[in-house]
């Protein structure tokens, strides 16, 4: 769906007007994925990703791989400059996923100062 949404925003030259992300998230379970997909607005959860969990013996870390292999694959679709990463009530998870993920290819995060402007 990302892919085919970017091919038209693309077409349109939407990706040169604006910066565009993309949000991901591990998915804690194949409950909470079900959840998602049928509460929050504009969430997809396809049934084969909820089928994946519900057969993982650790869902939680289950639900990691998948957001890293989503990270992996939508940061080579042109006209995504960013990712992303929300992991409400998983928050530790998120060094782990950036750094699995490959998405900083040796660099090493930056942290902008608020304090240099002060």
């Amino acid at each position: 769906m990302l892919k085919d949404y970017m091919h038209e925003v693309r077409n349109l030259g939407l990706h040169e007007q604006c910066f565009i992300l993309a949000g991901v998230g591990p998915l804690a379970s194949a409950r909470t994925a079900k959840w998602i997909r049928e509460n929050v607005p504009g969430v997809h959860v396809p049934d084969d990703l909820i089928t994946r969990l519900e057969g993982a013996v650790d869902q939680q870390q289950e639900g990691v791989k998948i957001c890293i292999e989503l990270i992996q694959q939508i940061k080579e679709i042109d006209g995504i400059v960013g990712i992303h990463v929300m992991a409400y009530r998983q928050e530790e998870m998120v060094a782990e996923i950036i750094q699995k993920s490959g998405v900083l290819n040796g660099r090493s995060p930056s942290v902008p100062s608020m304090l240099g402007n002060l």
